[in-house]
């Protein structure tokens, strides 16, 4: 522990013991710890001592840029607490928000890491050549070589975060994505989103700035119960209505070439395509036939389609053989690439939707069926479905953990940690596993459920009156005991249900709605003033939200910005084709379908949203699970308690500890 900044909290020296240990043993270590207890300076601590001595580095992963710059926060207090200038740390983020061309231009900001990346090159060598549509960013690196050094100083004295990096550049004319290449090579912490490590193209563009080779890396997995479900989402492809119908407008206007010596044009195509598209929705996930007509649109919205059926169909409807079929891919391919290049030349993003169709389609033919299913899917109400080759084994992307020197990987909600470990791929023989409990006191908080409201959707269908029974609970806790309090409901579905049909204005103070299209920034703004309410002398808010989103996961509210938290019902995944699948395949593969993909996701969702409640020592919270399946969680709750008089409870519980619990300062502040 030593240079370690802070005084320790309970069980901190055994976590750092731990990681240390398995580190130097060149084992993997997968670890839960609750949420606010200082993992990330306790992983920090222990990685950085042993880097230091054995010249490794470390990669630290985050899946947000806000937990990204908690880490720099917590580099800065151990690099001061220990007065060593060898702890230095660098933040990368992707182009979209390095590029200061981007920040002034929508269409760059939205660019794909590839597209981008062409458009940085090019931009590039025309400030190597001097033109003046070069990118004058870039062009300071090259002519004012004092600018580059001065910056590389004020970096390793301040250890900037990303975002104080890229205002410094944009001050200075400087191009902080390739300041950050040169500051990289020194840095003992690189922090990157999780991208930058199971991207294969990405990863190798990292590894050579920081010019180490794979086993002299330890990596380090912040909020890891993320990372399944993030691998799975990486190695799978989906193709839109829309992307088609873009393609035929770009095959329209560039030529309309005609495809693998056929008489079938680019766009007729596209045309084609669209129509199996909208077939193979209508058949299987509708159930319609041509002559059907729709009256309603059932609860589901996706099915599995047979792995063959799209070659299948363009053959049938475009006369193709399969010969035809893989020169049609090839073609748009080449096309593609003609029509980027044609774009880096006017200067603009080097975007084609015909390569991104023919990267799809090559992808799409060639998958390995046994970890892989075929969908059909419609989220919009016809607007925009698509198809899609989902993964459903996220080892697949989880393979190159098993290359780096280490690995740490950490979550206040990991349990089970054997789930964790075998479905990004880790080894029983390399892998350790620890639990480490809270540090604060259980009698901190209470966590209640209740018997008479559900969100099952069998029950809602029978009874009416559940939902108003539900809204009464919210009104009334929020109403009469007039603590910050957020809401988490399973989904936006049921959020607007309540919009629709329970008066908000029964709720007698600040109320805020996080709505589903919300940008970062609005939300952020929203989360501000809702923690306002909170502060002493201020009124108090209710806020709405949904579970397993941006509020329920990595987002503070110390003190009294939050002190009750209502669940309002169990976030089980819906039962989609996608969803049974997956249940399906982990049933094979492990023999534990159900607890791997529907028990622990949702107890995650759940104990990520309580875990908001309690950040320090100091501070006091209620969890109220309105769900009467809420019970069925108790392994993973074991303080969950049953309220026979929820009102009643929640008073008494506050009236016993507020006073006695909450000192004038808090000395410990640990992110």
């Amino acid at each position: 522990m030593e240079g370690f900044p802070y005084q320790p909290r309970k069980h901190q020296r055994e976590i750092v013991a731990s990681i240390q240990k398995a580190i130097s043993a060149n084992m993997h270590i997968v670890l839960e710890s609750g949420t606010g207890t200082g993992k990330t300076i306790c992983a920090l601590t222990s990685t950085i001592s042993y880097a230091l001595t054995h010249g490794k580095k470390i990669v630290y992963t985050t899946r947000t840029n806000a937990q990204q710059r908690q880490v720099i926060l917590e580099l800065r207090a151990l690099r001061h607490q220990s007065n060593d200038q060898r702890i230095y740390g660098v933040g990368m983020q992707g182009r979209g928000n390095m590029c200061l061309l981007a920040h002034s231009d929508p269409e760059l900001e939205s660019g794909t890491s590839e597209e981008l990346a062409r458009y940085c090159t090019a931009k590039k060598k025309k400030a190597q050549a001097q033109k003046k549509d070069g990118c004058s960013f870039y062009a300071t690196h090259l002519q004012q070589e004092h600018k580059v050094t001065d910056a590389i100083s004020w970096a390793k004295e301040h250890l900037p975060t990303a975002e104080e990096c890229i205002t410094y550049c944009d001050q200075q004319i400087l191009c902080p994505y390739e300041l950050n290449k040169k500051l990289i090579k020194e840095a003992i912490v690189i922090v990157v989103p999780y991208i930058y490590i199971f991207d294969r193209n990405i990863r190798a563009m990292l590894f050579d700035w920081i010019g180490v080779a794979d086993d002299d890396i330890t990596l380090i997995v912040d909020e890891a119960h993320n990372l399944p479900d993030y691998l799975r989402d990486l190695f799978s492809a989906r193709l839109s209505t829309y992307i088609l119908k873009s393609c035929g407008y770009e095959a329209e206007k560039h030529g309309d070439p005609t495809l693998a010596g056929s008489s079938c044009t680019l766009s007729d195509f596209c045309l084609t395509f669209v129509e199996i598209l909208s077939d193979m929705r209508d058949t299987y996930i509708y159930g319609l036939t041509e002559h059907s007509i729709r009256k309603e649109l059932p609860g589901n919205n996706d099915a599995i389609i047979p792995s063959h059926e799209v070659e299948t169909e363009l053959k049938s409807r475009l006369g193709f053989t399969k010969e035809q079929l893989l020169d049609c891919i090839s073609d748009l391919l080449a096309y593609g690439e003609k029509i980027q290049e044609y774009q880096q030349k006017r200067g603009k993003l080097p975007r084609s939707y015909i390569h991104k169709l023919g990267i799809f389609l090559d992808f799409w033919m060639h998958i390995e069926m046994h970890q892989y299913i075929k969908l059909v899917v419609d989220e919009t109400q016809g607007k925009n479905p698509h198809i899609e080759a989902y993964c459903l084994d996220a080892a697949i992307g989880g393979a190159i953990i098993q290359e780096f020197h280490a690995s740490l990987h950490m979550s206040g909600t990991l349990e089970p940690l054997e789930e964790y470990r075998d479905s990004i791929g880790l080894l029983k023989t390399t892998t350790q596993l620890h639990v480490f409990p809270s540090p604060f006191p259980l009698h901190h908080r209470r966590i209640y459920y209740v018997t008479d409201v559900t969100t099952r959707y069998e029950d809602l269908s029978k009874d009416h009156t559940i939902l108003p029974r539900m809204w009464h609970y919210i009104s009334s806790i929020s109403n009469s005991l007039r603590r910050n309090t957020i809401v988490f409901l399973p989904s936006f579905n049921l959020l607007r249900q309540f919009q629709q049909q329970r008066d908000f204005n029964d709720l007698n103070h600040g109320v805020y709605i996080e709505e589903q299209k919300m940008s970062q920034t609005e939300i952020m703004q929203l989360v501000s003033d809702f923690k306002d309410c909170g502060e002493e002398g201020n009124s108090t808010g209710t806020f709405f939200s949904v579970i397993g989103g941006r509020i329920s996961e990595g987002m503070d509210f110390p003190a009294e910005q939050l002190e009750i938290v209502l669940i309002a019902g169990i976030p089980y995944p819906k039962p989609t084709a996608r969803q049974r699948a997956l249940l399906h395949y982990y049933d094979l593969k492990f023999g534990k379908g159900w607890e791997y993909t529907v028990e622990a996701p949702t107890a995650r969702k759940i104990l990520q949203a309580i875990g908001r409640l309690i950040r320090d020592e100091n501070d006091i919270g209620v969890a109220v699970i309105l769900d009467k399946r809420a019970v069925r969680f108790r392994p993973f709750i074991p303080d969950l308690q049953e309220s026979q008089g929820l009102l009643t409870d929640i008073r008494r519980f506050f009236r016993i500890y507020h006073k006695a619990i909450r000192p004038p300062n808090n000395i410990n502040k640990q992110q």
